[in-house]
């Protein structure tokens, strides 16, 4: 009886420990779409703020944090994590804390040699970028560095002891707190000083997000005993795996601000060398930096419907279930690619009154139609970059991000002297339709993708043209004559839903998705067997 009851209450702890996990791991996922959201929708008020050219500023420096920050959430967290858990699994606490002061010593030294570069440097960057008063807004950017090394390893830890909770809470905290700080700091900044000086404080704000998030870690400390441990420390094995991991880990969801960061770096000696005028090549570059916001949101949505599938392709891969592996691979990717497609057609559509709805005017109109095109292959990309990291085949996301960034950085070099910042948003568009395919190559030889048929092809350029047909008609019998923020505001709006809700028809009536497909699409489902049910009785 005895043994029962205890085999009965392990089963039990089992099973609560499990929820646990899950109910964690889905806070961990919110929490990620709450701070990718968040980073878009920011930036929007910023540039209203400080204008274009104080937009131009901001974009300037922010690649630099941007990488910082990807780190410290996804890259260095998710490697400490699989370290913690693989080390208190062998050695219990006694490797753990090692584990511990091995991670941190090594993402402090990284923080630190990039934080010092980017400080001592910046001078130096800023008349290489072509614009010497970017020295002060580079060295303020310098300031996360230091706080980022102790956010990354306590995430890391909570994470690996799969506690999910303290990383889902100082995520939203650290970007609530970051975003607040830099809208209320830029105004200040603009009330009293200019654009180059909102930038600064703009950095000041990041850090304080990175502080806030620091805060949430510690105050939720749970050392499971690890100060009364010795610590059993393997430099050589853990510095690797640390070191390199967490480059490798994030590259994919690194890849929209290392593009960024490739503009920052050409764009405005190439503008100049275009012949643009001194004074307009920050706010030319500001008008182009509007649409990368728009393209970061484009891909949060679309592969909040795409990357719900892969933790069904990694549960496959674990148990070498090839078939159910590949079956859930092919449909993330044609969920990702369909809408995708869908999303990015819009987005283009869409742009004459979005962009004086977000941005007050419509400055800058052909370049960011195309720009927005990129939401096609980085969502895509995105959505083949998590399948490849499900089945642990992702090493070729590092050709790939690279391969993407040396072909915007020569495309720049061509196009942007000749077509200014139409050029830079061809070059993105092409560069990421290249990161694309090279993915998409790699997981057909793989065996992991199949081409789809050719009606399911004709289908979707027939509902992207129903989409493009209905929401560009509607849009022009609105937009003539309105000159309001809030007339651009309901065009925009209303022709979103219109061509969506034509696009999802057409998609439901060409049978671009099967039945189980739909099922498979958080929050359509619904709608779909609505509409299915309508089909049926017509």
């Amino acid at each position: 009886m005895d043994q029962t009851a205890d085999r009965k209450q392990k089963e039990n702890a089992g099973k609560q420990n499990r929820q646990s996990f899950l109910k964690g791991a889905l806070y961990l996922s919110l929490a990620a779409v709450i701070v990718k959201i968040l980073s878009a929708v920011y930036k929007v008020p910023y540039q209203n703020i400080t204008g274009d050219v104080g937009f131009y500023v901001y974009q300037q420096v922010y690649p630099f944090y941007g990488i910082a920050l990807v780190l410290a959430t996804y890259g260095f967290p998710v490697i400490i994590s699989k370290l913690v858990a693989d080390e208190w699994e062998k050695r219990g606490a006694e490797g753990v804390k090692g584990l511990l002061i091995v991670s941190l010593t090594v993402v402090a030294c990284i923080n630190l040699v990039l934080g010092l570069l980017l400080y001592s440097s910046a001078p130096a960057l800023a008349g290489w970028i072509g614009d010497d008063q970017l020295a002060w807004p580079l060295r303020a950017m310098a300031a996360p560095f230091l706080i980022m090394p102790f956010v990354s390893v306590l995430r890391g830890y909570y994470q690996g002891m799969q506690w999910m909770t303290p990383s889902a809470v100082s995520q939203v905290v650290e970007q609530s707190v970051r975003v607040a700080a830099i809208l209320l700091l830029s105004t200040w900044a603009m009330q009293h000083y200019g654009p180059y000086e909102a930038g600064v404080a703009a950095a000041l704000g990041s850090f304080f997000g990175a502080v806030a998030a620091l805060f949430v870690l510690t105050a939720m400390s749970e050392k499971r005993g690890l100060s009364n441990k010795r610590a059993v420390v393997q430099w050589r094995k853990h510095t690797k795996a640390i070191a390199a991991g967490g480059f490798f880990v994030c590259i994919s969801a690194m890849s929209l601000v290392l593009m960024q960061l490739i503009d920052a770096l050409t764009m405005v000696r190439l503008l100049g060398h275009g012949g643009i005028d001194g004074e307009m090549i920050p706010v030319l570059k500001g008008i182009y930096d509007r649409g990368w916001p728009m393209v970061q949101m484009g891909t949060v949505i679309t592969t909040s419907f795409s990357l719900s599938l892969v933790p069904l392709v990694a549960k496959a891969a674990y148990y070498n279930d090839e078939m159910k592996m590949r079956l859930y691979a092919v449909r993330s990717l044609k969920i990702g690619t369909i809408f995708g497609g869908a999303s990015a057609t819009g987005l283009a559509v869409i742009m004459p009154s979005l962009n004086p709805m977000l941005f007050t005017d419509r400055e800058g109109e052909l370049a960011l139609q195309i720009l927005s095109m990129t939401v096609f292959p980085a969502s895509v990309f995105l959505t083949a970059a998590a399948v490849l990291h499900g089945v642990g085949k992702g090493r070729i996301l590092l050709i790939a991000v690279f391969t993407g960034m040396i072909v915007k950085g020569v495309l720049n070099v061509i196009l942007v002297p000749f077509l200014d910042i139409t050029g830079a948003a061809a070059a993105a568009l092409i560069s990421y339709l290249v990161v694309a395919i090279i993915v998409l190559v790699y997981l057909t030889k793989a065996g992991l993708l199949r081409i789809e048929k050719k009606t399911v092809t004709k289908g979707w350029v027939l509902a992207a043209a129903l989409l493009i047909t209905t929401a560009a008609a509607w849009q022009f019998v609105w937009l003539e004559g309105v000159d309001t923020r809030t007339g651009f505001a309901f065009t925009a709006l209303s022709s979103s839903v219109i061509g969506g809700t034509a696009f999802l028809v057409a998609a439901v009536k060409l049978n671009l998705f099967r039945n189980e497909e739909w099922k498979d699409i958080p929050k359509l489902s619904s709608i779909i067997s609505k509409l299915e049910r309508k089909k049926g009785a017509d």
